[in-house]
């Protein structure tokens, strides 16, 4: 199994890979023979598509050469991670344009989150977890809050023990939920 750790924010001087760039080693030290990728928006190269929408397109036949490539890279994943921070209340906008280039590609399957800030971005994943049921994918129960005042001490990402749990039970429930899928596609 194939999962993303994807990390959303692309503001100069970024918590977002640091936590994203932590939880692939401690998802890579699980040494359960699932493979873990950090997606990094940043290095995407994305911009807004305004040709058909996503729901519309067939087959990953996007228009923009960037997005198909984005379709080809999310769709190899069985399953994600999504590292979260909140602007103003809600999700980042970038992550969710990024998000939003696609469809058929995260449909059915599992979704974890990873949230920091101030309130750990509980209203950014709660707006996460309306935009990707209605897209059709699996919401885990399981996630990582990091709150600045717990877990960044002098501006530095301290996950301790706790972070340590939150990120297992978040791949143990996401493998879980991707062998399920699987077996439902079979049936």
């Amino acid at each position: 199994m194939k999962i993303a750790v994807f990390v959303g924010s692309i503001r100069e001087g970024r918590t977002g890979i640091t936590i994203g760039q932590w939880a692939i080693e401690q998802l890579e030290a699980r040494n359960d023979g699932h493979t873990y990728q950090l997606v990094d928006i940043l290095e995407q190269n994305l911009r807004p598509n305004t040709a058909l929408p996503p729901r519309m397109v067939e087959n990953g036949n996007y228009a923009e050469p960037t997005t198909r490539a984005w379709a080809e890279l999310i769709d190899g994943f069985d399953a994600y991670i999504f590292v979260t921070p909140e602007y103003n209340a809600s999700m980042p906008g970038p992550m969710k344009d990024a998000y939003d280039l696609l469809y058929a590609e995260w449909t059915g399957k599992p979704v974890g989150f990873i949230g920091y800030g101030s309130d750990a971005a509980r209203t950014a994943i709660s707006h996460w977890n309306d935009v990707v049921t209605r897209v059709g994918m699996t919401l885990i129960p399981a996630q990582a809050e990091f709150t600045f005042q717990d877990h960044f001490p002098d501006f530095v990402f301290t996950p301790g023990e706790q972070g340590a749990t939150w990120i297992n039970a978040i791949a143990d429930e996401l493998i879980d939920a991707a062998d399920r899928a699987a077996v439902e596609v079979e049936a």
